[in-house]
């Protein structure tokens, strides 16, 4: 990695790929082991069904076929294979079949499963699953996936694949989710999967309980339900806000961050009294040089999302070039973007919007400039904002300097001279700093600050 004297890294915060938590599930997608495993029912060694390579065509004709044994079939419905997970077989498919043994089991008047778990249905069961399937997915995992609004298929023999039932069975030692109220909770969080954090990152959930817990009623004009949801909430997730953030990230994990760039440019409010608005707040106030004017009260931050495609150009100039640092871009706005709104307006010259859309453009740049056509930013946040004042928005980018021609005058260079990556006048002593890139890729917006 580059050298960065930043306590914030250089992979744009919340948008590296290497954004770790195995979090989220979807909800197409069960966590079979962990909820068979809570309802204590034993896991015998049983034999794997066979693996098979997939043609990847989507027509049942095509899918491959392999005949099941006795052993290896469901001891509840007989016809899907056992489920296999987390390093032990099952005796059920699913958590459908699982509910019935155990049911069965708790029953001191059913009889137990014979010999042999019964007989295999007479035909050939086709590997099918609720997704895609990869060239060495195991089948008997696909199988066990949910299949909604599946129609019969005529090669199973006449046997219709049917929706699970909604909902999941509730394991009754976990909370139930706080968005659907029926479903338990995915391990230690508050929703029982991706379309229910979803929801909640979207709606914000209950207004009158707790943003962060999400379980016990809001104090009188705040936001959350005591001093310790007060206290997590600091260092709370900008999009779920109902998880810590992944250390040096403004996310807490990999489904966040999916969501997050579902649809983007996006802005994340940092509330004041957050660590990320703290900590915008004290590098803006740090890069105030200007002692003749008082320095203006921040009222909004926001994180910047933009998806991968925006970002790897960026990342690959980065690594190639180096020398990563965040300056200070003023600029107008025409919407009230960041005031009584987070959607972007469709105006062609609103600058901030169209910033946010296509980052910087060094072809629509002034030849006129000072030092020719680039990007300007400056270390110097006063400078900045004398381009933007209370009624714009000022942009903290992260930029690549790379090697830097230092300039002591205007109209020294009016282009990027031979051998160097960026130009910088630091004018009265820095106060002033003017710093140009000539390259698109050399800068990215990553907080929006209003005033």
């Amino acid at each position: 990695m580059s050298s960065n004297p930043y306590a914030y890294p250089a992979d744009l915060d919340s948008d590296d790929d290497e954004l770790g938590y195995d979090d989220w599930i979807d909800d197409d997608e069960d966590t079979l082991a962990d909820n068979m495993s809570s309802m204590n029912i034993n896991p015998p060694a049983y034999a794997t069904p066979p693996r098979y390579s997939g043609s990847g065509s989507s027509s049942t004709a095509s899918l491959p076929v392999y005949t099941t044994t006795a052993d290896q079939l469901c001891v509840i419905c007989k016809r899907k294979p056992r489920y296999s997970g987390n390093g032990k077989s099952y005796p059920t498919c699913g958590l459908t079949c699982a509910a019935k043994l155990q049911a069965a089991a708790q029953d001191p008047t059913s009889a137990p499963p014979p010999a042999g778990y019964g007989t295999p249905p007479a035909f050939a069961f086709t590997a099918l699953s609720g997704r895609a399937a990869s060239a060495t997915g195991s089948p008997n995992r696909g199988a066990s996936r949910r299949i909604v609004n599946r129609p019969s298929v005529s090669n199973l023999g006449g046997s219709a694949f049917r929706p699970r039932p909604n909902p999941r069975p509730v394991q009754p030692d976990k909370p139930t989710c706080v968005v659907c109220k029926v479903r338990s909770v995915h391990r230690d969080y508050v929703t029982c999967g991706f379309s229910c954090i979803e929801k909640l990152s979207k709606d914000g959930g209950d207004p009158t309980m707790c943003d962060y817990c999400h379980r016990n009623p809001r104090l009188t004009g705040e936001k959350q339900c005591g001093p310790a949801c007060a206290e997590k909430a600091k260092n709370a997730c900008l999009l779920c806000k109902c998880q810590p953030r992944n250390g040096k990230y403004h996310l807490c994990g990999k489904t966040c961050k999916r969501i997050s760039t579902k649809s983007t440019p996006l802005i994340l409010e940092a509330p004041e009294g957050h660590k990320t608005y703290e900590m915008v707040e004290k590098k803006f106030q740090s890069g105030w040089k200007d002692t003749t004017r008082p320095m203006p009260k921040i009222k909004k931050v926001f994180k910047i999302i933009e998806n991968e495609e925006f970002l790897r150009p960026y990342d690959a100039y980065r690594k190639a070039v180096k020398n990563e640092t965040f300056r200070y871009h003023g600029t107008g706005r025409q919407c009230q973007l960041g005031v009584t709104t987070t959607q972007l307006c469709t105006s062609s010259s609103c600058p901030v919007c169209n910033i946010l859309k296509t980052s910087f453009q060094v072809s629509i740049a002034k030849t006129t400039g000072a030092f020719g056509a680039g990007v300007y930013s400056s270390s110097a946040s006063n400078k900045a904002y004398s381009y933007c004042g209370a009624s714009g928005a000022m942009l903290l980018t992260k930029v690549v300097l790379g090697k830097v021609r230092q300039v002591s005058g205007w109209n020294e260079v009016m282009a990027c001279p031979p051998g160097f990556n960026s130009v910088v006048f630091d004018r009265m002593g820095g106060n002033l700093n003017e710093t140009i890139v000539y390259e698109n890729d050399a800068i990215r917006p990553v907080f929006l600050i209003m005033f």
